[in-house]
């Protein structure tokens, strides 16, 4: 879990987020943009 949870972190920090609890919350809220950030398609 702890693997995940920091590849979680890098990616939203390759977004150019640098508040993280903001970041989750963001993508939280809106699974299509998490996705997006992924370049998966659904």
């Amino acid at each position: 879990m702890a693997t995940l949870r920091n590849l979680d972190i890098g990616l939203m920090r390759q977004a150019g987020w640098t508040n993280i609890a903001a970041a989750a919350d963001h993508y939280r809220s809106l699974p299509d943009h998490a996705t997006a950030l992924l370049k998966i398609t659904c």
